[in-house]
């Protein structure tokens, strides 16, 4: 009876281990919605910070399969050469990666290039893919990637 106990014991503490290290797997999203009829879009900043709300939109990945995925294209990207990066980028998506332990990294798509934790980066297309269709993001459409 007690070897039951222990087991049981021994069990429940791997799965609520478990549990809880999943629930901090997840990458918050913001993106402009140009979608809707404007002249002039707001300022990317802006739409950020929240100053225009209509057209901030939110989502979040939490699949752990897919977090999975995106962590690890995350990990392989490499620092773009400084002599080659644009003097500017006009960023559409930031995305906020929570790691298990607990800090964050802060990734900024751009058209022209992409950052991590401010650092210029060369592109992953796949990562592109991936972090775009299970944000919801559609605007701009990537002619290169059908």
């Amino acid at each position: 009876m007690k070897y039951y106990k222990l087991i049981i014991f021994t069990v429940i503490v791997i799965l609520l281990s478990c549990h809880s290290k999943n629930d901090n797997k997840r990458i918050d999203i913001k993106y402009s919605n140009y979608t809707l009829e404007t002249i002039a879009a707001p300022k990317w900043e802006e739409v950020i910070k929240g100053e225009h709300p209509a057209f901030l939109v939110r989502s979040s990945i939490n699949n752990v399969v897919v977090y999975d995925s995106i962590l690890y294209l995350v990990n392989s990207l490499k620092p773009m050469n400084k002599e080659i990066i644009p003097p500017e980028s006009y960023p559409y998506m930031q995305c906020i990666i929570h790691y298990p332990d607990g800090h964050t990294s802060t990734l900024v798509l751009g058209s022209w290039y992409s950052t991590l934790d401010s650092i210029a980066i060369i592109e992953d297309t796949l990562l592109v893919k991936m972090l775009r269709k299970y944000s919801g993001f559609n605007h701009p459409p990537l002619e290169d990637m059908r």
